[in-house]
């Protein structure tokens, strides 16, 4: 296993690998690596560039990392929120046969363009103080790497592809990934979308108890479906 993961749970346990969005690294699912852990087998990395991973970053990079990841755990659940999701998307696409179920979070976007480019040149100039404040990136280098991979991330033509049953998630609030969720669950064959009320884009941390029950109840198929969402 990576050295650059935090794991928790039985290794004999069905393994569930969590991939972290564009702020924080592996630590953002501190929640979700406590209350999984009694029927998973969690395994959260760091992508690279993020936390203790070397970069630089590269969504290439990240795909080729976490599909390293799952096959050692093969077969695996995955489970991928916002930037994340971009990455879990892709690899589901590429690997099948690697992937049990499939859970995107908080979008994903599924093509270039959903960021105005006002808000690009803004976030481009935040400083590097701030990218370590608000990120588990070292600098703004690696800043400006994340956000070049986004520039051109495309997984339009990926989505048909994907055959592992999958769950799109989106908090009702998220307007910014709002559509793309939608667009990514009516793409997917047989994709189940589900809202959840009251929270935005980063729901796995705000929404954690809406958020597991969700996510249990889709991976474990004794438990309650996720409840329809027109």
């Amino acid at each position: 296993m990576t050295r650059h993961a935090l794991q928790t749970g039985d290794p004999n346990h069905p393994a569930l690998v969590l991939v972290h969005g564009a702020g924080w690294g592996a630590r953002m699912w501190h929640r979700q690596l406590t209350a999984l852990s009694d029927t998973f087998h969690v395994v959260a990395p760091d992508l690279p560039g993020f936390g203790s991973a070397p970069g630089p970053f590269s969504i290439t990079a990240a795909v080729e990392s976490v599909t390293e990841t799952v096959r050692q755990l093969r077969p695996a659940h995955l489970c991928g929120h916002s930037l994340g999701a971009i990455v879990a998307a892709q690899v589901a696409a590429e690997h099948p046969d690697l992937v049990g179920r499939l859970i995107l979070s908080g979008g994903p976007e599924i093509s270039p363009g959903a960021t105005s480019a006002r808000r690009l040149r803004i976030e481009r100039h935040r400083p590097g103080w701030l990218v370590r404040i608000l990120s588990d990136l070292p600098d703004r280098t690696g800043w400006h790497d994340l956000l070049d991979a986004l520039q051109i991330s495309d997984i339009s033509a990926l989505l048909p592809r994907i055959t592992a049953p999958t769950l799109v998630l989106c908090g009702q609030r998220d307007r910014t990934t709002l559509l793309h969720a939608r667009q990514a669950a009516a793409a997917i064959p047989g994709a189940h979308l589900a809202l959840i009320p009251h929270t935005g884009h980063s729901m796995p941390m705000t929404a954690p108890h809406a958020f597991h029950a969700i996510v249990r109840g889709f991976l474990e198929p004794t438990r309650e479906p996720p409840a329809a969402t027109p």
